[in-house]
């Protein structure tokens, strides 16, 4: 029943947004809130994928209103609507003919995070992981990954399972809280996790590095003019040569 009333909100959710999207003027640039791209401090957006994304607008001489929504609501609008930029997708088989891809932002290896305080868990392959509540964000392709590897969602009667979340800040609380075992996420997005929060990442432990990484790009929506996407790809490779795209990401990089 959850999910035909979660179809009706989609069904009436959707030509609402799509509405605004095509009255605005310019591009729509749409993300999530999710470190290490995007984050809030002092309630205002801050990371490094903003300035990289205003000089690759400016150069491309196309205005823009920067949205950030949930993931699922998101990937929605890049999905269906006309002039819409989204950022960080991860670039997948199944996504290659969904989108128009503008350039590679960074690739991140993703591992399971648990609680440095529960030692009771130890994870030395996908079988032991799959008896832990495993944290993940709807519509995220790492919700995709667990599903194409034998995970399912978790459910009253279950042990282990995924457990969907709007967002990356709720899902980390439910870490926090013991809601959940574990999270998959990077390094260096749970180290800024950690510094907007304002909190000791020693709290946390790695419990598995998993065999994934997310090639994270800058797309287009398919009904992006093509006159649009090729300028936005020209000037990618622009700042790309210039240095311009080393020096907004290059931190990100994992060791």
């Amino acid at each position: 029943m959850k999910r035909v009333w979660q179809g009706w909100v989609l069904a009436a959710w959707l030509p609402m947004q799509l509405a605004c999207a095509t009255s605005l003027p310019g591009m729509v640039v749409v993300t999530e809130d999710a470190p290490p791209f995007t984050y809030r401090v002092n309630g205002e957006l801050a990371g490094p994928a903003l300035p990289f994304i205003d000089k690759l607008m400016q150069a491309a001489g196309l205005p823009y209103t920067h949205r950030v929504y949930p993931w699922a609501r998101s990937m929605a609008l890049a999905q269906h609507a006309p002039n819409v930029l989204i950022y960080a997708l991860a670039r997948t088989p199944e996504r290659e003919h969904r989108f128009h891809w503008i350039g590679e932002l960074v690739d991140l290896p993703v591992h399971l995070y648990g609680m440095a305080g529960r030692q009771n868990l130890q994870v030395a392959s996908l079988a032991q992981a799959r008896q832990l509540r495993i944290g993940v964000i709807n519509k995220d392709v790492r919700l995709d990954w667990f599903k194409a590897n034998g995970f399912s969602e978790l459910t009253p009667s279950s042990e282990g399972g995924l457990d969907l979340s709007e967002n990356h800040d709720v899902n980390m609380l439910k870490l926090r809280r013991g809601m959940v075992d574990a999270v998959p996420v990077s390094r260096i997005a749970l180290q800024t996790y950690c510094r907007q929060q304002k909190l000791d990442c020693g709290q946390f432990r790695q419990l598995y590095p998993l065999p994934m990484t997310l090639s994270l790009y800058l797309a287009a929506s398919k009904k992006t003019p093509y006159e649009h996407v090729n300028t936005l790809r020209y000037h990618y490779r622009k700042l790309v040569q210039n240095g311009t795209h080393h020096q907004a990401f290059a931190r990100l990089v994992e060791d």
